[in-house]
């Protein structure tokens, strides 16, 4: 379902078992899978560029902070996002938990299972893992080539989609997407 006061753009994919509901402004080449909820009823949410929000994540915002996610971001599966920003070429891992105000520098990686607590800032390039309730952050050690790579398959994966072509991306699009994604980190960095 798709209930937004914002024109999404043609180039953007959002699958028909998703929610996008009020204030929600949404990037070229974006795409947002099954189940997820993007509710921008209390707050706007401004999703970039070349972003993808994976299956079952939840992003929503209160009446005093918003959500803001940097072109080339990944969102992965089941993460949930509550009035923070995103910077550019993030990827925030499977089941990661984002609170009220955090910030994530750009190009960071936040690995699965992390909890962010609100008005914590992530430094730019940061790796972040989280063991036994302990959040460690490595600076200067996120791989943001993969990220921007796994943001570019995300918009291939959801052209061929729109498609109905339901097959694997090739070896050769692998292949074009690291030579274009190597180009793009240059060129935001």
């Amino acid at each position: 379902m798709i209930q937004t006061i914002k024109p999404v753009p043609e180039t953007a994919f959002i699958h028909e078992g998703a929610y996008v509901i009020g204030n929600v402004e949404i990037g070229e080449y974006s795409s947002i899978w099954p189940g997820v909820v993007v509710r921008g009823d209390l707050n706007e949410i401004k999703i970039g560029n070349y972003v993808n929000i994976q299956d079952n994540s939840v992003l929503h915002v209160d009446s005093s902070s918003s959500i803001e996610i940097g072109d080339y971001s990944l969102i992965g599966h089941m993460a949930m996002l509550h009035g923070c920003k995103i910077g550019k070429a993030c990827m925030i891992g499977i089941r990661s938990l984002i609170m009220d105000d955090a910030e994530i520098g750009d190009g960071s990686m936040i690995t699965a299972n992390c909890v962010i607590r609100g008005k914590m800032k992530i430094p730019p390039f940061s790796l972040v893992t989280q063991s036994n309730g302990e959040l460690k952050i490595y600076p200067n050690k996120a791989r943001t080539l993969y990220t921007i790579m796994g943001s570019l398959e995300y918009a291939e994966l959801a052209k061929k989609h729109k498609a109905g072509n339901f097959e694997k991306i090739t070896q050769e699009e692998i292949q074009q997407i690291e030579e274009k994604a190597k180009e793009i980190l240059k060129q935001i960095f």
